[in-house]
């Protein structure tokens, strides 16, 4: 009990993640992405942690911070404190050094869109809902309303980017890649959360009966298909951070929190 919800929720792990892109433009070779995601600033999870992890990103000096949503946690019996989550992200986030962005979650939208918009907005974070922007010379970042409760227009979000630009793209909830690639949507990378990694992970004999591997019993809707880490889906790849916070319950086990560094370089 101790380990699962004191030591491992509080473990954070950087991952070093090489992303291979075809036909990378050589400026863009080398760039540093950070992600993290699903702080859900609540009941487990407060402040300092967030600010923790902002000293940490600073630290490994990325080009650009990608947060993916879920900032705050829905708490029904306790509506009003929202407001209070919401402006606990103010001074932690304008801490972040490289430029940033960010989309919302379905906690987000749960609890009150606008306050946690408005909040952000004290923030250098630059929030994407159905938009994007150059982000670096050849490089569009997009982001999308949450999937679960909101309305994500990959089209909109796609709008303005230039012919030859590389695009990536924030969607909160991973399995929202099947209607990216569905819809022939010019994106090489999506990067997402929500799932927490499924949280609680058990461990597992191999399908070959070798070696072990660990499976999540509960995974969220819209996060049940790509849970964690990297996945290939047509041309396009995904990744799902694990997250910072922890919901429902306050355990994690075998699925440390997660912080992710990306290094673009090119691949086939």
């Amino acid at each position: 009990y101790g380990y699962s919800r004191l030591l491992e929720p509080n473990w954070v792990e950087v991952v070093e993640q090489p992303l291979a892109i075809p036909n990378l433009p050589d400026n863009l070779t080398g760039v540093r992405i950070a992600q993290f995601s699903d702080i859900h600033l609540g009941k487990y999870t407060g402040p300092e942690k967030l600010l923790d992890a902002v000293t940490r990103v600073n630290r490994l000096a990325p080009d650009l911070v990608f947060l993916t949503g879920d900032y705050v946690t829905h708490i029904s019996r306790q509506p009003g404190d929202f407001v209070r989550l919401a402006t606990e992200l103010i001074e932690p986030l304008r801490m972040l050094t490289a430029p940033t962005y960010a989309i919302l979650g379905n906690h987000d939208l749960w609890t009150d869109r606008a306050t946690v918009t408005d909040f952000l907005a004290e923030t250098p974070v630059h929030l994407l809902v159905n938009q994007g922007r150059e982000a670096l010379p050849g490089l569009f970042v997009a982001g999308v309303d949450d999937f679960w409760s909101g309305h994500p227009d990959i089209r909109a979000a796609l709008t303005d980017v230039p012919t030859s630009a590389l695009s990536l793209l924030l969607a909160h909830e991973p399995d929202f890649v099947d209607r990216v690639v569905r819809a022939d949507a010019p994106v090489a990378v999506q990067f997402s959360g929500h799932s927490h990694g499924g949280q609680v992970r058990i461990p597992s004999a191999m399908p070959d009966g070798v070696g072990l591997c660990t499976r999540a019993p509960i995974l969220p809707r819209f996060g049940e298909r790509y849970p964690i880490g990297l996945y290939r889906v047509g041309q396009m790849q995904v990744y799902t951070n694990r997250g910072l916070g922890v919901w429902p319950l306050p355990f994690r086990l075998n699925c440390r929190p997660e912080i992710t560094l990306f290094t673009l370089q090119p691949g086939v």
